[in-house]
């Protein structure tokens, strides 16, 4: 209120102290925590780190010590470490154990802070639980939350849209990343996460990169890939039997928006004697330039999301006059003998998607020897314009936070019984990864130790998550008492539903 009792609109400069200098502010002891979900299935492809974390480690100014806590490798979290700030990203299934974490040390008297895409969208729900929430972003506005830490002023939001936009891919400090973490130098069979680019310039419904991290499509220059890859090589890579190269896996939201500045990266990678996977869009693999840099660079496998196999189901996501099944085997056995593995994505929507289905989907993975096919439940999460349309839909059955894996049914399921359809997705999914279609993917794929190894483990892990369906312990929401849908699904919603994935 201004002197005359008027009130003064709050702006973005008057809502944060100003910042001094960075040697000025008190060091602090500070944990950053990546926690591991309740029902968040263990795997052998998991990043080294969090790059959530890893941007938070690299743009802390260097008084400060950091430790990371990784509950995915088993790190164990010191709740008595005496730390002056404790700092918590989260993803929608692993929300409720960084509530538990944070509810911990809030009671021991240490600030908390949530950040990450799934606080960023259900702040109230947050607040409940951390001294402040961080949303969207936050390169531009960490400074500010450790000054404020430092001078006991902690406020309750930091908000990215009161801060500058962030025009341009942070820098990865590897080394002190590693200095922090608990993990150890690796081979080639663990991966190490960087990414190109960041930020993507479409509006999917489905996709919460919009409403997060933005539309600004923001690429590194060729010397700091150079740079970071060189770094991330020397600090965390040894070479062993299993290969003198390190694994790269790309953490882009959208590698391929432009084939070109795509055609240069790739250029910059073949010098870096690396080798990495990728999401990349299926119609940069219909090019064989694309595939043929894609190879030399040392990709060394695409993950492409098919989505359905179904010509009828293609056409009601209105991909019917461009993508056939046809297609994707011609795609998939060109990428092939070019040296390319393919890692197929897939999708199921109680919503149209039958048994038969089922069937033709985990056929049509064998036959083809996808490396790691990844198969899914449509699963609406918080933040993408799909929630908020499925959610006034009546179509969100179940929002506990820890089936939000999409491996577990969250939406009606109005044709089978739940249950029944819970069951028969795993028995598709590990319907792939029998020993005749592993040793088919073995022998017709590039990778063999790799493609070996996970293969096994993927099995193992699929046949421990049938086996607790069968015994209840992923038993899905009863729906049978359920009002019916507010309206019926749209043709536009299936499209955005399956494209999600």
């Amino acid at each position: 209120m201004s002197a005359n009792g008027s009130l003064i609109e709050l702006t973005p400069t008057s809502m944060y102290a100003p910042l001094r200098p960075v040697d000025s502010i008190r060091p602090l002891k500070i944990l950053l925590i990546t926690p591991k979900g309740k029902k968040e299935e263990d795997t052998s492809q998991k990043a080294l780190f969090s790059m959530a974390v890893g941007v938070l480690v690299s743009i802390t100014p260097p008084q400060h010590e950091i430790e990371l806590v990784d509950e995915l490798f088993g790190d164990v979290v010191n709740y008595d470490g005496g730390y002056d700030m404790v700092g918590i990203t989260t993803r929608t299934l692993n929300a409720t154990r960084a509530y538990e974490i944070a509810d911990r040390f809030r009671a021991r008297g240490i600030p908390v802070v949530l950040g990450g895409v799934h606080v960023s969208f259900n702040y109230d729900e947050a607040l409940a639980h951390a001294d402040c929430v961080v949303s969207g972003e936050a390169e531009n506005l960490w400074a500010n939350v450790l000054q404020d830490v430092a001078d006991g002023k902690l406020q309750r939001r930091y908000e990215a849209v009161h801060f500058a936009a962030v025009n341009e891919v942070p820098v990865i400090d590897y080394e002190r990343i590693f200095l922090c973490s608990k993990r150890g130098k690796v081979d080639s069979r663990k991966s190490i996460p960087i990414y190109m680019t960041r930020g993507c310039p479409f509006t999917c419904s489905f996709c919460v990169t919009p409403n997060f991290t933005g539309r600004l499509y923001r690429i590194q220059s060729p010397d700091s890939i150079r740079e970071q890859i060189a770094t991330a090589k020397r600090v965390w890579f040894r070479e062993t039997r299993y290969g003198d190269k390190p694994w790269f896996m790309f953490t882009d939201e959208n590698l391929g928006v432009n084939k070109q500045r795509m055609w240069e990266i790739m250029e910059i990678l073949s010098e870096c004697n690396i080798r990495f996977s990728s999401f990349i869009s299926l119609k940069f693999l219909d090019d064989a330039k694309t595939v043929e840099l894609l190879v030399k660079a040392g990709c060394a496998m695409a993950l492409v999301g098919f989505e359905s196999i179904n010509q009828e189901t293609l056409k009601t996501y209105n991909k019917g006059r461009i993508n056939t099944a046809a297609d994707y085997s011609r795609i998939i056995s060109d990428c092939r003998k070019a040296g390319l593995p393919i890692q197929g994505n897939f999708l199921v929507n109680p919503e149209i998607d039958t048994y038969e289905d089922m069937d033709a989907t985990m056929d049509f993975v064998v036959e083809n020897a996808l490396v790691m096919p990844i198969y899914s439940i449509l699963t609406p999460y918080p933040g993408t314009e799909l929630y908020k349309e499925y959610k006034a839909k009546g179509l969100v059955v179940d929002e506990d936070w820890d089936k939000y894996t999409a491996h577990n049914l969250v939406v009606r399921c109005d044709r089978y019984d739940p249950y029944e359809y819970q069951i028969k997705y795993i028995e598709h999914f590990l319907g792939m990864f029998t020993w005749r279609a592993n040793v088919r993917r073995v022998l017709m794929n590039n990778n063999k130790l790799i493609t070996t190894v996970t293969s096994i483990l993927f099995r193992r892990n699929l046949k421990d998550q049938l086996e607790n369906c069968k015994h209840g312990s992923r038993r899905p929401i009863a729906q049978d008492n359920l009002p019916p849908p507010a309206v019926a699904l749209s043709s536009e919603s299936i499209e955005t539903a399956v494209e999600a994935h």
